[in-house]
Formats: C-alpha cells, sequence, structure tokens
C-alpha cells in the first residue's frame, strides 16, 4: 500500500531516535532533509503516472518546492550540527524556506487547463517568485531592524511565518474545493494535506518549542510528518469511476476561484512591497511596480485570449449553421434555409409589401434517369444542374434552393414576370448546355422545366400564393412539353 512507505520512515526514524539517545541532533536533522528529498521523488513518480503533459509539470512544480525546503535543511544542518551554531538564525536557509513556497503560490495562480498560454504562466512565475522574495525581505529585516536578532524581531518573524502558511494553506484548500476533474483534485489535495500539516507543526515548533533549550532537534523534526503525508498523497492515486470522473461543480463559483487567485496573488504582492517600502524602498517601490505591471499584462492576454476564444466560436458557430443550411449533394441552400429565408421575410407585417418573382424549376424525366443509368447517376446529374443553375443567377441577392429531389426553386428580389422569365431562359439554356446524356428523354440530354410568378410578397399568404403560381406555371411548361418556361 502506499500509506506504508512514508510512514515506515518515520517509524524508522522514531526508532533512531530512541535507540541512539547520544546522537538524537545528527538523526534528526539528517531526517529533515531526507523526509523532503523523498517526498520529492514520489511526487515525482507521481508525474511519471500522469498522461497530460501540463498535468504532469505541475507536479514538477510541487516537488521542485519540496527540493528548496530540502536545501533549509541542509543549511540548519550545516551550522548547527556541523558549526555548532545552534539557535540562530541563517539568511541562506531562511532564504531557502521562504522560497519553497514560491512554487505552491505558482500552482494557486495556475490553470490546470490553460492550453499554450506560455507567457501567462511565465508572468504567474514571475510574480510568485517576487512574492516569495520580498517576503523572505520583509521578514529578515524585521527580524535584524535593531541589527542582531531580538526578541521582537523573532515574535514578528513567526507571525509572519504563520501568515505565510496559513495563506497557502487556505489557498490549497479553496482550490481542492473547486477541482473539477481527478487529476486536479488530487494534484490540490496533496497541497491541501502538506499545507494543513505544515501550519500546524510549524506554528507548534515556532511558537513553543523553537529557542528553549529544553527542547532539542527532535522534537523539531516532527515536521517530517508533513512531508510523509504529501508522500503519501503523491503515491495514492485514485481510481476514478464512470460517474465520478468528472464531479459537478458550481461553475460561477469555480470560474470566480480561478479568476480571484491571479489577482489575490498580485494584491498580496503589492501589500507585501507596500510593508517593505518602510525598511527598502526601492525593492518595495520595484515590488509594487512588478505586482502592477505583472498583473495588467496578465489582464491583457487574457482579455486577448478571450477574444480569440470568441472569434472562433462564432467562425464555427457560421460554419454550423452554413452546414446546416447546406443541401449536402447539391451545395445550394436546403429546404430549411429556404423556410427561414421566407419568414424572415414575412416577419414584418408593417413593412411595405416587395416585389418578388418565384422560379420553380424541375429536371424533366428524373424518375427514368434513375431507373435507367442508376441514383449515382442521378446525384451527378443534380449537382451538375444545380452548378448550372447558381451561375445563371446573377444578382447576389437571388437564391437558389433545393425545393425536394429534382425539383429546385428559385427567389428574385425585385423582378417583374418579364425579368424572371428571362433569368429562367438563362438557366433553361445553361441546363441543356450541358448535354447531360439521358436515354430516357426524346432529346437525348437532361433538360428542364420552368414555372414563373411574380407579385407583392409581404405576408405569408402572399408568398404562398406566389410559390403555388409558380408551381402551376411548372405544371403548365411540362404540359405543353417540357424542356420550357412557362408563367
Amino acid at each position: 500500500m502506499p500509506i506504508l512507505l512514508p510512514f515506515s520512515l518515520l517509524l524508522l526514524q522514531a526508532a533512531l531516535l530512541f535507540l541512539l539517545p547520544q546522537q538524537r541532533g545528527p538523526v534528526a536533522y539528517i531526517a529533515m532533509v531526507a523526509a523532503p528529498l523523498l517526498a520529492a521523488l514520489a511526487l515525482y513518480w507521481r508525474s511519471r503516472r500522469e498522461k497530460s503533459r501540463r498535468e504532469r509539470k505541475l507536479w514538477w512544480v510541487l516537488a521542485l518546492g519540496v527540493l528548496i525546503w530540502s536545501l533549509g535543511a541542509m543549511g540548519n544542518l550545516w551550522h548547527e550540527w556541523i558549526q555548532g551554531r545552534v539557535n540562530e538564525m541563517y539568511r541562506e536557509a531562511m532564504l531557502a524556506f521562504q522560497l519553497a513556497g514560491v512554487p505552491v503560490v505558482y500552482l494557486l495562480a495556475s490553470e490546470p487547463r490553460s492550453g499554450r498560454r506560455h507567457l501567462v504562466r511565465l508572468i504567474d512565475a514571475v510574480l510568485a517568485l517576487g512574492l516569495g522574495y520580498l517576503f523572505f525581505q520583509v521578514t529578515w529585516g524585521m527580524l535584524t531592524a535593531r541589527g542582531a536578532p531580538d526578541e521582537a524581531g523573532v515574535h514578528a518573524l513567526i507571525w509572519l511565518i504563520d501568515a505565510q502558511n496559513l495563506f497557502l494553506s487556505a489557498g490549497a484548500l479553496v482550490r481542492c474545493w473547486v477541482a473539477q476533474d481527478r487529476s486536479e483534485r488530487d494534484l490540490f489535495a496533496a497541497v491541501a494535506w502538506y499545507e494543513v500539516a505544515y501550519l500546524l507543526i510549524a506554528g507548534i515548533n515556532d511558537h513553543y518549542v523553537a529557542g528553549r533549550p529544553e527542547f532539542g532537534p527532535e522534537h523539531s523534526s516532527v515536521v517530517t510528518l508533513a512531508f510523509a503525508l504529501l508522500a503519501w498523497r503523491a503515491l495514492k492515486v485514485t481510481k476514478p469511476r464512470a460517474e465520478a470522473a468528472q464531479r459537478p461543480i458550481d461553475l460561477p463559483r469555480q470560474r470566480l476561484v480561478r479568476s480571484a487567485s491571479p489577482i489575490l496573488i498580485a494584491c498580496t504582492l503589492v501589500v507585501v512591497s507596500l510593508v517593505l517600502i518602510r525598511i527598502d524602498y526601492a525593492m518595495g517601490a520595484a515590488g509594487v511596480v512588478l505586482g502592477v505591471v505583472g498583473y495588467g499584462l496578465r489582464s491583457v492576454l487574457t482579455q486577448v485570449r478571450q477574444l480569440e476564444r470568441g472569434d472562433t466560436l462564432h467562425r464555427q458557430r457560421v460554419e454550423l449553421q452554413t452546414l446546416a443550411w447546406t443541401d449536402a449533394l447539391t451545395g445550394v441552400a436546403n429546404r430549411h434555409y429556404l423556410d427561414h429565408v421566407l419568414s424572415e421575410a414575412t416577419a414584418q407585417a408593417d413593412a411595405p409589401p416587395r416585389t418578388l418573382a418565384v422560379l420553380m424549376l424541375d429536371i424533366d424525366h428524373f424518375k427514368r434517369l434513375n431507373d435507367t443509368l442508376g441514383h449515382a447517376s442521378g446525384d451527378e446529374c443534380l449537382r451538375q444542374v444545380a452548378s448550372a443553375l447558381r451561375l445563371s443567377l446573377a444578382r447576389p441577392g437571388d437564391l437558389l434552393a433545393r425545393y425536394g429531389g429534382e425539383e429546385f426553386i428559385a427567389l428574385l428580389q425585385g423582378s417583374d414576370v418579364e425579368g424572371a422569365m428571362q433569368v429562367a431562359e438563362r438557366a433553361r439554356q445553361a441546363v441543356e448546355a450541358l448535354a447531360i446524356p439521358h436515354p430516357g428523354c426524346q432529346d437525348g440530354h437532361v433538360t428542364i422545366s420552368i414555372g414563373c410568378a411574380s407579385g407583392l410578397a409581404g405576408s405569408p399568404a402572399g408568398m404562398h400564393a406566389l410559390i403555388s403560381a409558380a408551381d402551376q406555371a411548372l405544371y403548365a411548361a411540362k404540359a405543353a412539353g417540357r424542356n420550357r418556361v412557362a408563367a
């Protein structure tokens, strides 16, 4: 079981502290270095289990934070065990402990599905690094405000570290709360377990253990429990169930947290920088500029991304609408689009009626063509006829649609009967010029018959009357011998 490995190391640590009472100091220091290193290995192992490259990188980021913490523990080991400088503050070790929170801050501000937004992630990393370093400058400045560290400075430092740990713990819990899929939930659950445990252990150690001669380093080494919990959560891979792989989340709440995380990091950076101004004006002012400019640039990039996404969605919507309104075989408008146009044309009852010409076009003896040459030849005939008819309509406002089967309909805006007859004759000649073989037709090639009607179309009743008149004219053309135009 995954839980056995990290907690077996805790048992080993406790056994060594009990069995080697004279060597408790070295054992404690080595344990505080080994525990984060082993937790980093567990995080690396977990990253190898993730399928997404983005998710693997997030686990690597968390492992980086643990490795940086181990550097601080190595600094304590060097100063306190090797050099014998007990109960002192070491600048490089404190810097490492502060910078260990930078990767966690980056995770709290990150978007698990940010795609190819490399520049946004770089800005998040810079803001997190700036926050970690400037917070260290504040804590170290308060600690050494009167020269050597004094009691007042140590108390201020402890409360600042408590605030930092509380900030990271709360952020991890909130991100775990709104996590949507298994991988994101596992990541922030691991961060939350670690940060909450570290908050409690570090708080007890800083307030009640550190600096008191009756307590040795073996009491501080209980912090390894936090790293054991982190390793356990990294090694504990949950198996997603079909119904739980994606749990329902209140989307407004989720969007609020993910949108507020970056601005919260930037605002915290500005607040820390304003406090630092009292200690180091130039560095504090630089921090304020970094927070404002960094978040502003990030907002611009995010807005650009949203605009690009909106344009893409609009283009996709137009393409889908075009597909929905286009006849798949002939490439002209289909019956659904024709109904839409007719509905739009008659929607405004108060608008003055407009002159409209309607052409009903039908391929002569099309059933014979299908029966003689087959449906493949019939489909090819429909495609060629539709292309010729479309080229015959010269004006952009005219519409050609497939009415059904081998029938087509054309709407000519502002055209009278004479103009409609001219367009119809041009269309008839264009189809005849194709010379598509038709064994079942007396002419030996495909021809069409066309019925024309023109009038005022300002109401559904008027439009229906026009279409009916054009249909009657089509029947008259067929009755007169086909391959002709009638009105």
